[in-house]
C-alpha cells in the first residue's frame, strides 16, 4: 500500500509537466492544399462565325385563297330525298347546268296531268265564256303553278359558269334540308388572297408588289385592297387586306387554303449577319462578345436590318470573326 501511494504523486507531476510543455499524444493535423488555379487557356467558348449574306426584313400577313366570283348551290323550297348529284369537285360547268335534284316521286306525273286539266279548262272557257268556267280555269292554273314550283324546287342549276370547287358527299335517297350547301362554283381565273390585317397602313398600300405563298409554292401578286380603301368605301369591316395573283396562280383545288402575303420592307446584300440572340444590350449600349486572341472581348456594334431571327451588323464586327454564344 505504501508503494502505490508513492507512485501517485509522481504520475500527477509528470502530467502537469507535459501540459505546460505543449506536448500531446494526438496526431498532427494535415496541411490544407491551396485551391487549383485555372488559366485562360483552360476556358473554351462556343462561337458563331459572322458571315456575309443577303438579309431581308419581310412583313407577312396570313389569309386564305378565295375567288371573287363564287356561288353556293342549295335547295330552297323544301326538304326531300336526294335523287342525283351530277357534278364532282373540279368539274367545269356553264350557267344553267343541272347540279343536283331530289326524288319527286309522283309529282312529275301529277304535273303532266295538271297541265292537261289546265288545257281542258281553257278550251271550255274559250268556248262558253262563262264566269264559272273562268273561275275553274284559275283554280286549275293555280294548282299547276303549285306543282311546277315544287318540281322546279327539286332541282338545282348552276347560277354561274365556272369550276366546281366543293361538293357535299351524299348518297342517293338521303334526306337533305333546304339552304344546306350541296355544291360551290367559283371562277378559277379570279383567285386572290384575303387576310385580316390590323397593322400600320404604311406597311401595305394599294398597288404594292408582294409575294404570295400557297402550300409552299410562291407566286407574284399585287395588293388590291387595304384597310384604307375599306374605310373610304364606308365598309363595316375595315381590317382587311386583299392581294391578287398577277401571273401564274394556284389551281382552284387550293380554294380555301392558307395563303401568305409577303412584302419586302428592306433588303441589304453582302451584309455582315449574325443571329439576333447573340446581341446584348446594357442601357443605350448595344454590343456582342467576340473571341479575340483567345480571350472574350466586348465589342460595341451598330445594327441595320433585322428580321425574326437575324440582324445586320453595320459597324463593330467583320465577317469571319467569332462571336461568343456562351
Amino acid at each position: 500500500m505504501r508503494k502505490i501511494r508513492a507512485a501517485a504523486p509522481a504520475a500527477v507531476l509528470t502530467a502537469a509537466v507535459m501540459a505546460l510543455s505543449g506536448c500531446y499524444f494526438f496526431p498532427d493535423e494535415e496541411k490544407l492544399l491551396d485551391p487549383p488555379t485555372i488559366s485562360a487557356d483552360d476556358v473554351t467558348y462556343s462561337t458563331f462565325t459572322a458571315r456575309t449574306k443577303t438579309i431581308k426584313n419581310v412583313s407577312t400577313v396570313t389569309g386564305y385563297v378565295k375567288s371573287r366570283t363564287e356561288r353556293e348551290c342549295y335547295f330552297t323550297a323544301y326538304s326531300g330525298r336526294i335523287k342525283t348529284v351530277y357534278v364532282h369537285a373540279g368539274d367545269m360547268v356553264n350557267e344553267g347546268d343541272l347540279i343536283a335534284e331530289m326524288n319527286v316521286g309522283e309529282l312529275e306525273y301529277e304535273l303532266k296531268i295538271q297541265e292537261l286539266k289546265v288545257k281542258s279548262a281553257r278550251l271550255r272557257y274559250n268556248s262558253t265564256g262563262s264566269e264559272q268556267d273562268r273561275l275553274q280555269l284559275e283554280i286549275e292554273q293555280s294548282t299547276l303553278d303549285m306543282y311546277q314550283a315544287q318540281y322546279d324546287g327539286a332541282k338545282i342549276y348552276a347560277p354561274i359558269s365556272g369550276q366546281v370547287s366543293y361538293v357535299f358527299r351524299i348518297d342517293p335517297g338521303t334526306e337533305f334540308d333546304p339552304y344546306k350547301v350541296i355544291a360551290r362554283i367559283a371562277d378559277p381565273n379570279d383567285l386572290y388572297v384575303a387576310a385580316t390585317y390590323d397593322s400600320d397602313d404604311r406597311i401595305f398600300t394599294k398597288g404594292d408588289a408582294v409575294t404570295l405563298t400557297v402550300d409552299g409554292d410562291t407566286y407574284e401578286g399585287t395588293v388590291s385592297y387595304t384597310p384604307k380603301d375599306a374605310r373610304a368605301d364606308g365598309a363595316e369591316v375595315t381590317n382587311i387586306l386583299y392581294a391578287d395573283f398577277t401571273g401564274k396562280m394556284p389551281t382552284i383545288a387550293y380554294l380555301g387554303a392558307i395563303g401568305d402575303i409577303k412584302k419586302t420592307i428592306s433588303i441589304s446584300e453582302n451584309a455582315v449577319v449574325i443571329p439576333r440572340n447573340l446581341i446584348k444590350t446594357d442601357g443605350d449600349r448595344t454590343y456582342v462578345q467576340v473571341l479575340e486572341n483567345g480571350e472574350k472581348t466586348d465589342r460595341d456594334i451598330t445594327i441595320g436590318i433585322t428580321n425574326a431571327t437575324e440582324a445586320e451588323i453595320l459597324t463593330g464586327l467583320s465577317a469571319g470573326e467569332a462571336v461568343i454564344i456562351k
